[in-house]
């Protein structure tokens, strides 16, 4: 097509030519020139080349002297070699230029496709942003405006209504925005990325509050046409969820490493608890299990009856100071205060008291004694836990393990589970030992009872069996009848004698009776005053016998109550027969007066008295304050006494001095009692 073209144009040319001969015959070459031009214009050397062979042909052949004739003039070779020149250069400047809008147009193509290449990466780069699981954003320029920010992003900053344009230091909270601001500021001022791992940003919620958000992020900065710094570029990963979970799952990994340690702890406290029935050893077994392994300090508190507690044992780390270890043992540093810093005491209810974080401030809470808030801020105290010592429904007392900041350690709430388990089974041991130590007391005391039992219920037997074979002899040594005085007097000491005995025989029933809880009262009107009168009366004989004077003082003539008359005078007489007997001789003082609406009788001796520490168990059974081989007795009396008294609503008491004598005073209602007619004793 290029090379038709070319013999079409020169073709064109000629006719032109021909046509305009006349008028143009000084120029031959003007058409032919053209067609040149256009030949190589459109198609390159090869048609130019060709058009030009042709019109140089055309032109010497018919236009040149002598026309149609192929000889050539002198005067016209110049003319066809300019032409030739001509046409060879127009020809050259065609295909560099032909070339030239090639690659022009290459190149337009080329920009083209790629500028559609970069349109279509940069959207796309776009929707990744857009769409990508981190945190984008793009600051510009040294105030690090907003330039994009994707929806994740946004959404994190709380989706402003204008965010695009405004610099990070107007974006978030303000002590937030300016953190990392100055982070920004190093980055486009360095030129070098930060990367930072879990950092930590306070961010708002939707409801006004701040939540604490951790953050992987990345700031690296971006460069211009001339390698300067002109924009930041933010990458941030949320692992909140991450750290938190990691965090957890050290937790567990460490409780785990925990449990298994309580577990090999616990798998032998049993068997070192149970080295020694004794129950000292198993205390002091107690604390050594827990010190220093699990404590730095570790103390037992003893339960007394009246709900107070009594320091036991004190043990402690090496690392900790000797010297408090005797003050801790003299002092109950916190178990007085522990119900109101605990509010409803969950000692009394079976549960741990739990201090995580011990501090100074907690210390007027627990005493009001400056001594002990000196010597709790010695001890240095960070953690505490109190648990109470329960075995079934019977309170033993409370452990106390304690550490302090000199060792750095501390508890949580994951180690109260295993502290009250060692606290159970300490407990369990505590009381196995107390069970022994009271089963050795109860058979010592058994053993004792049926060796005075044995000697008291053989002492009226010895007299009254004498007085048998004594009375045997009379009737041997008089065939007739014996004289009536005689066997009166016999008749008398055997009667006394069987009277003891039958005596000891009811009170022997009396206390199986309370230990079965049947022993019941018959409540019915009462004199005080001629119930007394009549014992005291009965047993001016025998106080005589002793060389004792019973005296009498009655205020009131009567004093009437509901009590059961039997039981009533067997303690009236328990307490005579024990003035008479250990009265040493001297006057015995009854006195029966009305005291705050009660009946109020004091049985008052001059006689050995009873020693301090023996008072406190006196009124226990087969207690005795004085030695089985001077006095008679079972031990049973004062305890019977007691429980008749209670039983009928009143109270009985002693005050003693060991050699001044003694002071029994019983106490009863003479309004309604607090045990009805029938109703069994405690």
């Amino acid at each position: 097509m290029r090379y038709a073209l070319a013999v079409v144009s020169v073709g064109v040319a000629f006719v032109l030519q021909r046509a305009l001969w006349p008028v143009m015959t000084s120029t031959p070459y003007l058409a032919f020139f053209a067609a040149v031009v256009f030949s190589s214009w459109r198609g390159g050397w090869g048609p130019g080349m060709v058009s030009t062979g042709l019109s140089l042909v055309l032109v010497q052949y018919f236009f040149l002297q002598p026309l149609e004739a192929w000889r050539l003039e002198p005067d016209t070779g110049a003319p066809l070699l300019f032409f030739l020149a001509l046409s060879l250069f127009a020809t050259t400047l065609n295909v560099r230029l032909r070339r030239a809008n090639a690659e022009r147009a290459d190149l337009l193509a080329r920009e083209r496709s790629s500028r559609a290449a970069a349109e279509y990466e940069r959207a796309r780069m776009h929707e990744l942003f857009m769409h990508a699981p981190a945190h984008l954003a793009i600051f510009r320029g040294p105030q690090h405006v907003f330039e994009l920010s994707n929806p994740l992003h946004s959404a994190l900053l709380g989706n402003p209504a204008r965010l695009l344009g405004l610099p990070a230091r107007e974006v978030g909270p303000k002590e937030e925005a300016e953190r990392v601001a100055r982070i920004l500021d190093h980055v486009y001022t360095t030129g070098e990325p930060f990367v930072g791992r879990e950092v930590h940003l306070k961010l708002p919620q939707p409801d006004g509050s701040l939540r604490d958000y951790i953050f992987d992020a990345t700031y690296t900065p971006t460069h211009d046409t001339r390698g300067q710094v002109d924009g930041i570029a933010g990458f941030g990963f949320d692992v909140t969820d991450l750290v938190h979970a990691r965090a957890r799952a050290e937790r567990l990994a460490r409780e785990l490493s925990h449990n298994e340690e309580h577990l090999r702890i616990l798998a032998g406290a049993s068997s070192f608890l149970a080295t020694s029935l004794d129950y000292q050893a198993t205390v002091r077994n107690v604390v050594r299990l827990a010190v220093p392994t699990l404590a730095d300090w570790c103390l037992i508190d003893s339960a007394l009856e009246d709900g107070s507690f009594q320091r036991m044992e004190v043990e402690h780390a090496d690392t900790e100071p000797e010297a408090l270890a005797e003050a801790l043992r003299i002092r109950t540093t916190y178990v007085s205060g522990i119900p109101q810093l605990a509010g409803r005491a969950p000692l009394f209810h079976g549960q741990p008291f739990f201090i995580e974080d011990f501090t100074d401030d907690l210390l007027p809470q627990l005493t009001n004694d400056p001594a002990r808030v000196a010597l709790l801020r010695k001890l240095r105290v960070r953690s505490l836990v109190v648990v109470p010592l329960v075995a079934g429904e019977h309170s033993l007392g409370l452990l106390s393990f304690v550490t302090t900041h000199r060792s750095g350690r501390s508890y949580t709430a994951a180690d109260l589970p295993f502290l009250q388990e060692l606290a159970n089974r300490a407990a369990l041991s505590m009381e196995n030992a107390r069970l022994y130590r009271e089963a050795r007391e109860a058979v010592r005391l058994r053993d004792e009872f049926l060796s005075i039992a044995s000697h008291e219920l053989k002492t009226p037997l010895t007299p009254l069996n004498l007085k048998l074979q004594a009375l045997r002899r009379e009737l041997d040594r008089n065939p007739g009848p014996v004289p009536r005085e005689v066997v009166e007097r016999y008749l008398d000491v055997g009667s006394r004698q069987l009277k003891k005995l039958a005596e000891l025989v009811n009170d022997l029933l009396d206390v199986s009776r309370i230990a079965a809880g049947r022993l019941s009262l018959e409540c019915a009107p009462v004199d005080l005053v001629e119930l007394v009168r009549d014992v005291v009366t009965a047993y001016e004989g025998p106080a005589a016998r002793s060389g004792s004077a019973l005296q009498l003082e009655a205020a009131e003539a009567v004093m009437t109550g509901l009590w059961d008359r039997p039981r009533l005078e067997q303690v009236v007489v328990n307490l005579v027969d024990n003035a008479i007997k250990y009265g040493q001789g001297r006057p015995i003082q009854v006195r029966l007066e009305v005291r705050d609406g009660k009946a109020a009788m004091t049985v008052r001796d001059q006689g050995i008295g009873i020693s301090e520490e023996s008072l406190p168990r006196l009124f226990g059974r087969f207690e005795r304050a004085v030695s089985d081989r001077h006095y008679g007795g079972l031990g049973l009396g004062l305890y019977i006494t007691r429980t008749l008294v209670q039983a009928m609503g009143g109270t009985v008491r002693v005050e003693s001095l060991l050699g001044q004598g003694s002071v029994f005073t019983v106490e009863l209602p003479l309004a309604a009692p607090s045990a009805k007619a029938g109703d069994p004793a405690p």
